[in-house]
């Protein structure tokens, strides 16, 4: 590790570099922009360091086995364990909605603008995961919808704009993250194990009043 780097950094530096790491073994992500209320996107001063200080972060973060990555074209950098150590395990409604976010965004690819975020509300996300995609066979509860977007904007898969996610209305921005969290050669694949789980089961027969 460039130890001359850390000797001769600032104390607000070395704070920022502790900060960036944790952030990153956290929620795995660091964007290039962000999106604040009344502002709109403003460039990340986290991703402004991180493009200036890559190799000693990347170094320090290999220490302890994890691999930062970039992607300079959509604007972001990541962590990948190299043990597969620590993942983030999603359950099959989770899973579902991380799909179908991740195909809106491929449908959106040719109206990105220089942020390459995709906007979407709760109301649409819910119709393409049940009717236009098929991924799951009834309408999650809203409160589930709430706890798996929350969960994914943890980890800067996506962004609130404004609504609250249990809210059909809310809007929020699908960022250019998705694409490696659901790499392109996932992604039929699991859609395609998820419907063969829901034609399996069984409908579930009304009582007879």
């Amino acid at each position: 590790m460039n130890v001359d780097w850390i000797n001769g950094a600032t104390q607000k530096e070395l704070e920022q570099f502790k900060a960036i790491c944790n952030q990153l073994l956290s929620r795995t992500y660091v964007v290039r922009t962000l999106y604040k209320p009344e502002k709109g996107r403003i460039n990340n001063p986290d991703y402004t360091f991180l493009s200036i200080h890559y190799e000693e972060v990347q170094e320090y973060l290999s220490l302890l086995d994890w691999d930062l990555r970039k992607d300079d074209l959509n604007g972001y950098f990541y962590v990948r364990n190299s043990d597969e150590a620590n993942r983030c395990d999603l359950d099959k409604r989770e899973t579902a909605i991380l799909l179908a976010i991740r195909m809106i965004y491929d449908e959106n690819q040719d109206e990105l603008g220089m942020e390459q975020d995709a906007i979407c509300t709760v109301r649409d996300l819910l119709e393409k995961v049940v009717t236009d995609y098929a991924i799951l066979p009834a309408k999650p509860n809203m409160e589930d919808v709430k706890r798996a977007l929350t969960r994914l904007e943890h980890h800067s898969v996506i962004q609130r704009i404004e609504g609250k996610y249990n809210q059909g209305s809310c809007k929020f921005a699908i960022l250019p993250t998705v694409l490696s969290a659901v790499p392109d050669e996932k992604l039929n694949a699991i859609v395609s194990v998820l419907r063969k789980e829901e034609d399996d089961e069984e409908p579930e027969e009304d009582p007879v009043g």
